[in-house]
């Protein structure tokens, strides 16, 4: 960094020279997830024109120049955080920076001034940054708002009958009315007010990126926390520029209409079809047994849209086509009132020894609402290939939830590890994900045949085991925590060896 300094002193000139809208902001680098991370070159223009578009659908949400607060808590190295973070500056917004594992007091701890520790989400000087900066306005990826679900969940299981009773009559109230655009002032004040407090009780509005939330995750938080949960998409190829959803759309799977920095059609999907067999055709009318305007490849085009891969010129001329268009890989859906949804990415889609194609990122949104999976250690792995006719799944256990029903019932065990490797812990899970699976709109071929539990006491740094979390430490998860499938696969290669077996009819 000195030889850099000492470069620039020596080489100054006078004058401030700013940008051209050519000049290059940043190279971003891809998170890898899906194969060797590629650097997004990313101009000027685009992140002033993806700012523009943010900022423009920030105020159609309500927030206000000059009165809001952020909560930065992803890497900056992640799209969505650089142009969030930038696009609340430009508005005059006050910025908190949290860290995931600290971002809400669960699991937390913060040391008073006196020395002692706090380890309560109670004020003052609470652990977790959302108590601490009481945002008005906060983006996460699906794990985050799964992980504020679960500790919800955990704290009604653990109060008495009547608090327990008391607590579903509310939330069904309210869930009804929230369906069907109205509110719930009662319920609000006072059942739920508590837990709004849980998220600083300030908030807005929450935003959902990086992945596909699940229906029962964006429902609960929506209901539960007094605020509207909406659904983006972008990518870092697109500078965080996509669509969102309308802030009175409450429908599920629906990441909304085009921010306005860009134009968005579907193109032909090559040999994918969808769980019917049937090929995805942009002159579609109907997605299984749902009206619609169209499916097919995403494509966007737009200035947010980068210039390209930096010195890979046959990767950008993969992607990017000579019409500006950038291919992005996801398989879409047009509603038939202009509203995107994403069915799944066409690299996730594995085809089975059957030749059909199952859809693993949409397959692990579902299982991952299970009480017996783990999301802060990783969640759960969804599993197939060619040379299979059923799915499995590594599934980060929930050992809490574990011991609690092995004391319930009796099951005998010598440690964590060795009530993980037992069958009976095993049908507990697969059980719970396979009716999981069947409620939900997975197909059948969809369907987890077997599962390995993890229960994440091996290293969470460096060198993984078989036992261990899967952090962006250990390589189990990138950077932006999305699950790091090659590594994963390489670790847990016994494990995935030993289903196999089972997943081979």
């Amino acid at each position: 960094m000195q030889e850099v300094v000492d470069l620039g002193k020596a080489n100054s000139t006078k004058g401030f020279h700013p940008p051209e809208p050519s000049t290059v902001a940043v190279i971003m680098y891809t998170s890898g997830s899906t194969g060797k991370p590629k650097g997004v070159v990313i101009e000027h223009r685009s992140l002033v024109a993806s700012m523009a578009a943010i900022g423009t659908k920030f105020s159609e949400l309500g927030l206000q120049e000059g009165e809001e607060t952020y909560l930065a808590y992803l890497p900056a190295a992640h799209i969505l955080e650089l142009v969030a973070e930038l696009t609340m500056f430009s508005l005059g917004s006050a910025v908190g920076f949290a860290d995931p594992k600290t971002i809400s007091s669960k699991g937390a701890c913060r040391q008073r001034p006196d020395g002692s520790l706090n380890l309560k989400p109670e004020y003052p000087h609470p652990p977790g940054g959302i108590q601490e900066f009481q945002p008005t306005v906060m983006a996460a990826v699906p794990k985050i708002w799964d992980i504020l679900k679960k500790g919800v969940e955990d704290v009604v299981g653990k109060g008495s009958p009547v608090k327990r009773f008391l607590f579903q009559v509310a939330f069904s109230g309210r869930y009804w009315a929230v369906c069907h655009g109205r509110e719930s002032p009662l319920f609000k004040a006072v059942v739920f007010k508590k837990l709004s407090d849980m998220l600083g009780g300030r908030l807005k509005v929450g935003l959902s990126g990086g992945g596909p939330v699940s229906a029962e995750v964006q429902d609960f938080i929506r209901t539960a926390f007094c605020m509207p949960l909406l659904q983006g998409y972008a990518l870092t190829e697109t500078c965080c520029a996509g669509s969102v959803q309308m802030k009175d759309d409450v429908r599920n799977g629906v990441v909304g209409p085009p921010l306005g920095s860009v134009e968005i059609k579907l193109g032909p999907c090559g040999e994918i079809m969808d769980r019917s067999k049937k090929p995805y055709l942009a002159s579609d009318t109907m997605h299984y047994s749902m009206p619609c305007a169209g499916r097919g490849e995403v494509l966007i085009r737009g200035p947010s849209v980068s210039s390209g891969y930096f010195k890979q010129p046959d990767k950008t001329a993969e992607v990017f086509d000579k019409e500006g268009w950038f291919h992005s890989g996801d398989v879409g859906v047009l509603t038939t009132d202009g509203a995107l949804m994403i069915v799944d990415r066409v690299k996730n889609l594995v085809k089975l020894k059957g030749g059909e194609y199952i859809a693993i990122e949409a397959m692990e949104k579902e299982y991952s609402t299970s009480a017996y999976v783990n999301g802060i250690n990783g969640g759960i792995m969804c599993h197939g290939d060619g040379d299979m006719d059923r799915p499995v799944a590594l599934v980060q256990a929930n050992t809490h939830e574990l011991e609690k029903w092995a004391k319930a019932n009796g099951v005998q065990y010598k440690s964590i590890e060795d009530l993980c490797k037992s069958k009976e812990a095993e049908k507990l899970v697969l059980d719970s994900l396979v009716a999981i699976g069947k409620a939900s709109s997975l197909g059948s071929n969809e369907i987890i045949c077997a599962v390995a539990l993890i229960p994440g006491t091996g290293p969470a740094d460096g060198t993984p085991d078989a036992a261990s979390p899967w952090t962006p430490e250990n390589g189990g998860l990138t950077a932006s925590n999305k699950l790091n499938r090659n590594p994963i696969v390489i670790t847990y290669a016994p494990l995935l060896e030993h289903m196999r077996k089972q997943a081979i009819r």
